[in-house]
């Protein structure tokens, strides 16, 4: 018998994006921890839930719904990723 101990989890940098691209295709969850920009004036986690079909990325952001609800440009995320990341890749 084999004990799970959560979900599998992988470490990701900004200078991957076809990695997160592939992730979020896989259906993949990805945790990104935000320094100042669109996201936030400080520092902020979001989670980045899904790509579209013309590669958009689909966020699920906990303090805003609007933003939530966009679709984002992966090279804005990755700009403002907190020192070039990390992202946490989850297997669902």
């Amino acid at each position: 018998m084999e004990l799970k101990c959560g979900p599998k989890v992988e470490g990701g940098t900004a200078n991957e994006p076809q990695r997160i691209i592939d992730a979020l295709a896989q259906g993949k969850l990805i945790i990104a921890i935000m320094a100042k920009g669109h996201f936030t004036r400080f520092g902020h986690f979001i989670v980045l839930r899904g790509v579209t079909s013309d590669k958009k990325i689909l966020v699920a952001d906990p303090v805003s719904v609007k933003r939530s609800e966009e679709k984002w440009d992966l090279s804005i995320i990755l700009n403002e990723a907190d020192v070039g990341g990390p992202f946490w890749i989850i297997e669902k």
